[in-house]
């Protein structure tokens, strides 16, 4: 049988020190935060009361997992429109409800709609960066000329924000759509984001 090799005063010591550490880093980066004024870039977004607007692009099947603002036309071809707007509120520091919903036509009439709920953590690194990690549930229903289909999804994000100016932000990260039920399958790859929040 093999002892422990810290006694229990060394043992106490170690936990005492590591709570201590962790305690002053928590006032410290408390006081940066109160310290930055209110409109200073990033270092304002994740204050209670905010309302984030954006919208992504991210890849993935027409329809199935819709991709911002966008017109694909091809050419001698058809073309293809989305739109997913969302909003976001800050209910708690750095923590976000927030909903989902978008429209997607094409040129054979195809229609898609989606409606979607979601909830985010934000933590800011420094006055421009940052990252905003959400989960969510949407579903989607897709009417064609052919049997319409519905499906539902989790979709997971995670973005690297960057605010080039107070109120506006960009993000790039990775994102997957696990299947719930419906016949799409799940998709992944790298999104866009782009928004402000006031």
């Amino acid at each position: 049988m093999l002892r422990h090799f810290m006694s229990p005063v060394v043992t106490k010591a170690v936990a005492a020190s590591v709570v201590g550490c962790a305690m002053l880093v928590m006032s410290a980066r408390a006081q940066a935060q109160d310290a930055a004024p209110a409109g200073a870039l990033g270092q304002g977004f994740g204050t209670p009361g905010q309302f984030v607007i954006s919208t992504e692009t991210a890849g993935g099947p027409p329809f199935a997992g819709f991709s911002g603002i966008h017109f694909d036309k091809a050419n001698h071809g058809g073309w293809l429109f989305e739109i997913r707007p969302a909003a976001d509120y800050f209910v708690i520091p750095n923590v976000t409800v927030g909903a989902v919903v978008g429209f997607a036509i094409d040129n054979a009439k195809n229609k898609g709609v989606e409606v979607g709920g979601r909830a985010g953590f934000n933590f800011n690194l420094n006055d421009h960066i940052g990252a905003w990690g959400r989960v969510g549930i949407n579903y989607n229903h897709v009417s064609t000329t052919g049997p319409s289909s519905s499906f539902t999804f989790l979709p997971v994000s995670a973005m690297i924000m960057y605010h080039p100016a107070p109120h506006f932000f960009l993000g790039l990260g990775p994102y997957y759509n696990v299947k719930l039920s419906g016949e799409a399958n799940h998709n992944y790859g790298l999104a866009t984001l782009i928004g402000g929040w006031f």
